[in-house]
Formats: C-alpha cells, sequence, structure tokens
C-alpha cells in the first residue's frame, strides 16, 4: 500500500508543481496589465482563474504525459531505470520555454492586442531582424529579469518538491500495468477536457464580455499549442456559420448596392500621374482633422485644405501584410491567415495596378524596408508593378534606422527617379519610420521619455518628409498633371493606448487626394461618410474610367448611394461599423465583445452580427479557392 501511496504522491506533487506554474503565468499577465481588468478587479481575478482551470489542467497533462508514459513503459524493463536526471533536464528545458512565452506573450499582448500565437512566431522566423527591431519599443530589461527569476525560482521549488520522492515504486507487472491505465486514463481526460463530443477550445475559458477578461483566462502556452496543432486554415474557414447551400450574397447584397448614376468624377483628366503614399500605423488620433492631437500632423493639414478628405475611412485589419492586401487588391483580411504569404494564392487576386498597367501606366514601387518581407516584392511584380526599389537598391552609407533606410531618403530617390518616369506614370511608397521601434537619426519633436510620444515624433517625421517631397514635386514638370494618394496600411494603439483590439477606433486611418487634378470645386472637401480600406480600389479606378468588376469587394467611395458600412478584423475577432451601430465579435468565444450603443435594438444589432458572418465567411472561402 505504502507503494502506490508514494507513487501517488510523486503524480500528484508533478501534476501540482505545472499547475502552480500555470498560475503564475496568468499573474504574470495579469500584472503587466491590470489596468485593463474590467469590472471588479479581485473579483474578476478570480473568476479569470476559475474559468481559465479547465485549460491549465488540460496544460498540466500535456506537460506530464511524455514523462509519465516513458516511466510506466521502463518500469517494464527491468535492467531499464527511469532516470531522475532525465526528468530534471525535461523540467528544466519546459520551464525555460514556458517562461519564455509567458514573458514574450506580454510584449506581443501590449503591441497586438492579441496573445503569442502562430501568427507571432512565424513573423519572427519571416524576419528575425524586424522583430527584434520592434522588440525595442518595449521594455526588455523587466521581461529578460522576469524569465530568468521565473526559470531559476520555478526550478528550485522543483528540486524541492522532489527531494524525497523516490520512483520505481511498484514492481509487480499488474500493478504497472493498472498504473498505466489509470494514470493514462486521468492524463487523457485533462487532455481532453471530458467526453463530450466536442474537445476543449478556448471558449470554454470565456465568461466576460470584457475581451481583456476572457484572454487572461485563457491559457497562454495551450493556446499556443493549439494554434499548432489545430485543423490547418489553409483547409479549413474559422468562419462557418451558414450552410454550404445557403446564398451568402443575400446578406451582402444591401452593402454593396448603389446607383451608378449617381457616381461624381472629382478629376479634371482621366490619366493623371498618380502618387500613391501607403503610411505606416497612421491612426487618426495623429490627425487634427479626426479628432486626434494638435499639431502632431501639421502639413497633412495643409493637404486637407486642398484635397478631398475622407474622416471615416477604417483599416481592413491590423497589420501591415492584410493592410498591403486590402488596399492593393481591395480583398478583406482573413482573421488567423494572410493570402499575401502563399506566392501562389495572391498570384491569383488582382491588384488595381494590374488595370493601370493594361491603361498604359509605367509602375514603380518604393519601400526603404526589404520588399522581401511577407511577400511584398513577389506580390507588386506579378501585379502590373515594373520596378520595385527597396533597402537593396540604396548604398551602406545612406541613413537607416532599424527597418532600413529612412523615408526622406526613400523618397528623395522617388523624385529623382520621376523625372526620368514615362508618364502617365503611377509610384507608390510604402512608408516605415512610423513603425515600431520609432526610431529618428535626428530630435523627437515630442520626446522619447515613451512609446507614445516616440510615436507621434515619428508620425510628424512622415509628415515632414512627406511636405519636403511634395514642394519638391511642385518644381517638377509632371506635378500638374499628379494625383496624390495617401492611406494608413492599418491603425494603431498609440497613441491613445485605451482602445482595445475590439474597439473600431484602433482601426481608424485617414484617406486623402489632392493635387491641381482635383476639380476646384472639390478642393478642401471632407467626406464623412463610413467606408472601408477596401474600398479604395475601386473609387480610383472610377475616378480614372478603368474597370473595376475584379474588385467584388470595393465599393466606390465617390457615389453618394454607397451604403455607410465598414468591417474590420483581427486574429480571433471581427467588426462592422455603421452609422447607426458598431459591434465586434470574438469568434474564439462566440460572444459580442463590443458593442457602440449598448441600448440598440437586439434584432437590429444581431441582424448586422448575420451581415458580418457572412461577409467573412464568403471572404475566406474566396481565401481558400485561390
Amino acid at each position: 500500500m505504502q507503494d502506490v501511496v508514494n507513487e501517488l504522491k510523486a503524480f500528484v506533487r508533478f501534476f501540482g508543481f505545472w499547475l502552480l506554474i500555470c498560475f503564475i503565468d496568468r499573474i504574470i499577465f495579469v500584472s503587466f496589465f491590470y489596468d485593463k481588468i474590467g469590472g471588479a478587479r479581485s473579483e474578476e481575478i478570480f473568476r479569470m482563474f476559475y474559468h481559465g482551470l479547465n485549460l491549465d489542467l488540460s496544460t498540466v497533462a500535456y506537460i506530464s504525459a511524455l514523462p509519465f508514459v516513458v516511466y510506466c513503459l521502463l518500469s517494464f524493463v527491468k535492467k531499464w531505470k527511469f532516470s531522475r536526471r532525465a526528468l530534471n533536464i525535461y523540467t528544466l528545458v519546459v520551464l525555460i520555454l514556458f517562461f519564455v512565452v509567458s514573458f514574450i506573450n506580454v510584449n506581443v499582448y501590449r503591441e497586438w492586442g492579441d496573445k503569442i500565437s502562430k501568427r507571432a512566431v512565424d513573423a519572427f522566423f519571416a524576419s528575425p531582424s524586424g522583430a527584434v527591431a520592434s522588440a525595442e519599443s518595449t521594455p526588455i530589461f523587466l521581461p529578460i529579469l522576469g524569465m530568468i527569476v521565473g526559470i531559476v525560482g520555478s526550478y528550485y521549488l522543483y528540486l524541492r518538491l522532489f527531494k524525497g520522492i523516490k520512483f520505481g515504486n511498484i514492481r509487480t507487472y499488474w500493478g504497472m500495468g493498472l498504473r498505466l491505465l489509470i494514470g493514462a486514463f486521468i492524463i487523457f481526460t485533462f487532455i481532453r477536457g471530458g467526453y463530450g463530443r466536442a474537445t476543449l477550445n478556448p471558449s470554454k475559458a470565456y465568461y466576460s464580455e470584457e475581451a481583456f477578461n476572457n484572454h487572461a483566462a485563457v491559457s497562454t502556452q495551450w493556446a499556443l499549442l493549439r494554434d499548432y496543432f489545430k485543423s490547418s486554415t489553409l483547409l479549413k474557414s474559422p468562419y462557418r456559420y451558414y450552410p454550404d447551400s445557403e446564398n451568402l450574397s443575400e446578406y451582402l447584397q444591401p452593402i454593396f448596392a448603389n446607383d451608378p448614376d449617381s457616381a461624381v468624377n472629382i478629376l479634371t483628366t482621366q490619366r493623371p500621374n498618380i502618387v500613391f503614399v501607403l503610411l505606416e500605423g497612421f491612426v487618426g488620433d495623429l490627425v487634427e482633422s479626426m479628432g486626434g492631437d494638435k499639431g502632431i500632423t501639421p502639413h497633412m493639414e495643409s493637404f486637407i485644405k486642398e484635397g478631398v478628405f475622407f474622416d471615416r475611412i477604417y483599416s481592413a485589419s491590423d497589420r501591415s501584410d492584410k493592410g498591403v492586401i486590402g488596399t492593393f487588391s481591395a480583398f478583406p483580411a482573413q482573421g488567423p491567415e494572410s493570402v499575401i504569404k502563399y506566392i501562389s494564392k495572391h498570384e491569383n487576386m488582382h491588384a488595381f495596378m494590374q488595370e493601370l498597367d493594361s491603361a498604359g501606366y509605367h509602375n514603380s514601387f518604393y519601400h526603404g524596408g526589404q520588399s522581401e518581407f511577407y511577400n511584398v516584392k513577389s506580390y507588386m511584380l506579378t501585379h502590373g508593378v515594373e520596378r520595385v526599389v527597396d533597402n537593396a537598391n540604396f548604398s551602406p552609407t545612406e541613413e537607416r534606422v532599424s527597418w532600413g533606410v529612412t523615408d526622406a531618403v526613400v523618397l528623395n530617390r522617388m523624385i529623382k527617379d520621376l523625372r526620368k518616369e514615362q508618364t502617365p506614370f503611377y509610384s507608390s511608397i510604402f512608408t516605415l519610420v512610423n513603425h515600431e521601434p520609432f526610431q529618428l537619426k535626428g530630435a523627437y519633436k515630442f520626446g522619447s521619455d515613451n512609446n507614445a510620444n516616440k510615436f507621434r515624433s515619428t508620425a510628424y517625421y512622415t509628415d515632414s518628409v512627406l511636405n519636403d517631397f511634395v514642394e519638391k514635386a511642385k518644381k517638377e514638370a509632371w506635378y500638374k498633371n499628379t494625383l496624390f494618394v495617401m492611406i494608413a496600411d492599418h491603425g494603431h494603439r498609440l497613441p491613445a493606448e485605451k482602445y482595445e483590439i475590439s474597439h473600431p477606433n484602433r482601426f481608424h486611418i485617414p484617406l486623402l487626394m489632392f493635387g491641381e487634378v482635383i476639380k476646384p470645386e472639390y478642393r478642401g472637401k471632407k467626406i464623412s461618410r463610413i467606408g472601408s480600406q477596401t474600398d479604395l480600389a475601386a473609387t480610383l479606378l472610377k475616378q480614372l474610367g478603368l474597370p473595376s468588376d475584379n474588385y467584388v469587394w470595393s465599393r466606390d467611395l465617390f457615389n453618394p448611394t454607397t451604403p455607410q458600412v465598414a468591417f474590420y478584423n483581427s486574429k480571433d475577432a471581427f467588426g462592422i461599423i455603421t452609422p447607426e451601430q458598431s459591434i465586434s465579435y470574438d469568434n474564439v468565444g462566440s460572444v459580442i465583445n463590443y458593442k457602440a450603443h449598448p441600448d440598440y435594438p437586439v434584432a437590429k444589432t444581431d441582424s448586422l452580427l448575420n451581415i458580418a458572418k457572412a461577409y467573412y465567411q464568403s471572404v475566406y472561402n474566396q481565401f481558400l479557392k485561390y
């Protein structure tokens, strides 16, 4: 009997030790984001632990499974002994991985609003230098210190707990077989979370309308492992709300309906040159005319007075890879996936540069970083762009920041190249200085004491160098026949730092068109109708009298009969915005995690949600077919 007690003691201590480590992970996460807790904090923290317990137990069961099975199998072979040293090494390795993930997760969540995932890990391996550069904007010392303290302290605790524990207590074959069966049953039960029809998933931990509370309840390590081992998102859609037989276009038809005869043309010519600026992370809070802080982008304010400004536009998603596709191909974001990662897929898409190419435009793309990142270079070259100029095309002596050549250097190169370019031309630049770590070679206009002020300063820099570019362009022969278009690739948590990933203001971005080719009566006009980044393609092509049939998700923003609606999307959630109501839906917990107007009629809110579900199910179905 004592042998059974000793075996049980070893099992319970190992299991209990790892459960404590899971609790520590949650304590770390909550400690860093304590101010984000919604509701009575002490009560909510208890509920996080309670509702997250099933996932914690599953995590512990996964960790325990390998040493337990190896131990049981070795017991059947008398000449082989279970090595305590091997268990110690295994425990130390898992502890290192555990705490590294815990503290990296803190920085990922701070920047992305989502916990660490396969997407974040893939982004690191796609560009380690870029990931390191991004990490420079977040506190490093404290997380590294936390990793060391967590690993050393936990390993010391483990050694103390198992100091007097002996293995190999049961020696009879029937006893060893029974131990294997009972232990495997317990571990498998915890891994699966029970024996119902549905297996354990993150929604098991969801309990609140507050997104952060749910995120804190979900085990970080369990969710990361699930991300790697769940069904491939290349084979199965995460958006399955309606049967395949249902005609989803019935839900979507009202938001794409408009009167073509009501279209408006704002240009004096159908073949202007086009200078297109994709602004890195330029959220609406940077622009005074969008309710942002005064003085951050003074030159954009001047451009706004000369052009047509859309102040209620929302980005397709929260990251650059999806913003590129949303802007140039008018294709909505795909949640956990990104179509630009797959060359075989994005080659089958259309981009508005192809229509320009067919119309006789000479197309070029400029970026100070590595254009191979996220296959941007292959995307451009296969979609009508003749020339890609990036980091590799500049001398090593040129001014650089972490991500590559500064925007000022790239814009000066554009000016020189465009002097020799045949007209009509289309030339685009994707800026980079306004990206983490918000690095400047010169002075920081708003200081560098925190990330918010660094972000304001790099936005001010971007605004300044674009103004210098425009002033130089005014001296060029091509200027008078040129349309300038500026739009952000996505929004940002900064500088406000008050909007969660579910909030539409996180995705609020500027869209501006200006230049002497705009009819005088439209200069200085502000359009406050709700629209999406994906609407730019059709809007631009219609102004040029070019076909837009290939851009089924795009709508003409200059047509006053175009319905006011926008969609936004992050890894695990999506939202819809209309003048009457805005909502966000968490696809993991199957709950609405944001409502602009809680008192808005439930039936109408549900109707909006049905439209958003049909929208993203249709989008993902198209992604799978590419």
